[in-house]
């Protein structure tokens, strides 16, 4: 017996500790079994709201968007031609007063 008669508490002798015990694993297991399935059930269903929105904003075409082409600034062709002189330099090894640039010509 779970009360005896004549005392004020539980009385867990004999087969009633064990059913109680058992009682107690049994109902936190399935507790956090339905805990899973619920949070199974939620994400499926938080997954399947998500899919059908990115199947909506896939269905509607993107704005293009127009092609702007940054400014080349415009620095002194005098400069310009010393940097690519000093680097034409550095790549053959000599100094810049070795070599001569005969053309120097913007290409698009």
């Amino acid at each position: 017996m779970l009360f005896s008669e004549g005392s004020t508490g539980l009385d867990f002798s004999g087969g009633a500790a064990a059913t109680s015990t058992l009682i107690t694993f049994l109902l936190g297991l399935g507790i956090v079994f339905i805990g899973l399935i619920a949070l199974i059930v939620i994400i499926k269903i938080m997954g399947a709201i998500m899919r059908s929105v990115n199947a909506k904003q896939a269905k509607r075409e993107p704005e293009p968007v127009p092609e702007v082409k940054a400014p080349v600034p415009e620095g002194d062709r005098g400069e310009i031609v010393a940097a690519v002189s000093a680097a034409i330099a550095t790549v053959l090894g000599e100094s810049v007063s070795g070599i001569r640039i005969v053309s120097f010509k913007k290409v698009d």
